[in-house]
C-alpha cells in the first residue's frame, strides 16, 4: 500500500493529475445525462482511475468502449424507462469493473507485467461487455428460450435463460473487446484468447444463474462479478496452456 501510495503522489507526474480530473469530469456528466446515480458514478471513477494507473490509455478505451456499448444497448432496449431516471447502481459498477480496477492496480504496482494484466483486463472487460450486450439484446430480439443446462423452453428473461440471438450478441461483444485490444495492443493470438475467455465467462454467467441464482445462493451483481473471475481464470490457463 506504501509503495503505490508514493506513485500516486510523488513519482506521478503532475501534468498525469489532469486525468483523474477527466475521469471525474466525465462520471459526473453521466449523472447529469441520467446514466448513472452518483454513488454509481464515483465508482465508476475510482474504477477507471485505478485502470488509468497501471494501463494507462488503453486500458481506459477498453473500458470506455464497455460503457459506451452497455449504455447504448441498455437505452435501446429500455426507453420506456427514460422517465424513471438512472437505474444503473454503484453494487452494478463494481460487479462489472471490480476485478479490472484490481487488475489495474496491480499493473500499477508491478509495472514490469503490466501488459499481462492488460490482457487480464482485457478479458475481464470482454466478458463484462458480452454479458451486458447478451442480456440485453438477447432478451430483446430473441426468438426462441430456452433453459442453458436442461435445453428446455423456459421464460424469457428468467436466470439461466438465454437464445440463440443472445449467444450471437454476447460473442460479439466480446468480440468487439478483443478487436480494440488488438488495435490497441495486442497480436491475433492474445486477441483470440481474450475473446475466448470473454465468451467463457458470458456462458458461466448463464450458467451460474441456472444453477445457484434462481435458488437464491447467488445474487446477479455476484454472478456478474464471476462471470469477469472466470474470464480472467480462463485466459491465464490459455496462456499457460500455449
Amino acid at each position: 500500500m506504501a509503495a503505490l501510495l508514493e506513485i500516486i503522489f510523488i513519482k506521478m507526474p503532475r501534468p498525469d493529475l489532469l486525468a483523474p480530473l477527466l475521469i471525474l469530469f466525465l462520471s459526473l456528466l453521466t449523472v447529469k445525462i441520467r446514466l448513472l446515480n452518483m454513488a454509481a458514478a464515483l465508482s465508476g471513477a475510482l474504477i477507471a482511475w485505478c485502470i488509468w494507473l497501471g494501463t494507462g490509455l488503453n486500458g481506459l478505451v477498453l473500458l470506455a468502449v464497455f460503457f459506451v456499448s452497455g449504455a447504448g444497448v441498455t437505452r435501446l432496449v429500455r426507453t420506456e424507462k427514460k422517465a424513471q431516471g438512472a437505474d444503473r447502481k454503484a453494487s452494478q459498477v463494481w460487479a462489472n469493473g471490480g476485478v479490472a480496477a484490481v487488475l489495474g492496480l496491480l499493473a500499477c504496482i508491478i509495472p514490469n507485467k503490466a501488459d499481462y494484466y492488460l490482457l487480464l483486463l482485457a478479458a475481464a472487460i470482454a466478458a463484462a461487455t458480452g454479458d451486458t450486450l447478451s442480456s440485453e439484446l438477447g432478451t430483446r430480439y430473441g426468438k426462441r428460450f430456452f433453459n442453458c443446462i436442461s435445453w428446455k423452453p423456459d421464460q424469457r428473461g428468467a436466470d439461466g435463460v438465454i437464445s440463440w440471438e443472445g449467444i450471437a450478441f454476447g460473442i460479439l461483444g466480446s468480440g468487439l473487446i478483443a478487436l480494440v485490444a488488438w488495435l490497441l495492443a495486442f497480436d491475433g493470438e492474445a486477441a483470440i484468447l481474450i475473446l475466448v475467455a470473454g465468451i467463457a465467462g458470458n456462458l458461466s454467467d448463464s450458467f451460474m444463474g441456472a444453477r445457484w441464482q434462481r435458488k437464491g445462493y447467488l445474487n446477479n451483481d455476484l454472478v456478474n462479478l464471476l462471470n469477469t473471475v472466470v474470464a480472467v481464470v480462463c485466459i491465464i490457463l490459455l496462456i499457460l496452456a500455449f
